[in-house]
């Protein structure tokens, strides 16, 4: 009777055993199947992550190459007008309005784009792009004027001649500014008004133009009022500012962009 009840016993504890191993043996696998899991999501969010980042260097970089090159195209449009001749006056400001926009609405781009460390360098480049646009509306027609009364000179016109020489005289006579839509000019604007109204192939609007900025030194003249600049002078200090406010953007786009490595 013993022997048959330890046979039976010895039976059952194999039986147990048997499935014991197989529950620990489940258990050790489903742990093993766990890890696996857990490391193929890791992985997963880790590519995930990588290509996040790549996206938005892509974003970055693609949306600061267009801000550079509509700024380009803004200044050089801008610039043209202080050049072109006044039958293109319409077509020229025409094509400022157009590149400016196009240049706002990149520059608004490249801002929601943009690291933190960029937000100097573009709000230098907005500053300069906007001061260009606001110059050539208000003095490259006087500069256009300008320049067509030095194409008379250069053609022997008489009458320009003379008219040159007076707005020469009167900007150093120490003659104060003076506008033709506020009040009666100042006596020394006498000679220069009565030599432009005699030059024939000047229009109304060039001879307003030209008495509204008589007292306005050029570029190369001494200034001597404070915070006045002429057409040519503004013109030279912007671009110079552009210049620098583009190398500072490439620079620093460069170096958070992480482009400076070989």
């Amino acid at each position: 009777m013993d022997t048959e009840i330890t046979i039976a016993l010895i039976g059952a504890a194999g039986v147990c055993g048997t499935i014991a191993g197989t529950i620990v043996g489940a258990r050790i696998q489903a742990h093993g199947g766990y890890a696996q899991a857990q490391a193929a999501r890791d992985a997963a969010a880790t590519a995930a992550q990588a290509g996040r980042r790549q996206a938005l260097h892509d974003l970055r970089w693609t949306s600061l190459t267009a801000l550079l090159r509509a700024a380009a195209e803004c200044m050089e449009a801008t610039g043209q007008m202080y050049t072109s001749s006044e039958e293109r006056a319409d077509a020229g400001r025409a094509e400022v309005e157009r590149a400016y926009h196009a240049y706002r609405l990149v520059q608004a781009e490249a801002e929601l784009a943009a690291p933190p460390e960029l937000r100097e360098a573009l709000d230098r480049m907005r500053a300069v792009v906007m001061g260009a646009w606001h110059d050539v509306r208000m003095q490259a027609p006087t500069e256009r004027a300008q320049r067509a009364l030095d194409e008379l000179c250069r053609e022997g016109d008489p009458a320009a001649i003379y008219a040159k020489g007076a707005l020469t005289r009167l900007r150093t006579s120490e003659a104060p500014l003076w506008n033709p839509l506020f009040g009666n000019p100042p006596a020394e604007y006498e000679e220069v008004i009565d030599a432009l109204n005699a030059v024939p192939r000047l229009n109304r609007q060039q001879i307003r133009l030209l008495l509204a900025n008589a007292a306005v030194p050029l570029e190369y003249e001494r200034n001597r009022f404070e915070n006045v600049r002429g057409a040519r002078q503004a013109r030279t200090e912007r671009q110079r500012a552009y210049e620098a406010a583009r190398h500072q953007l490439i620079a620093a786009a460069r170096d958070v962009l992480n482009t400076n490595e070989p």
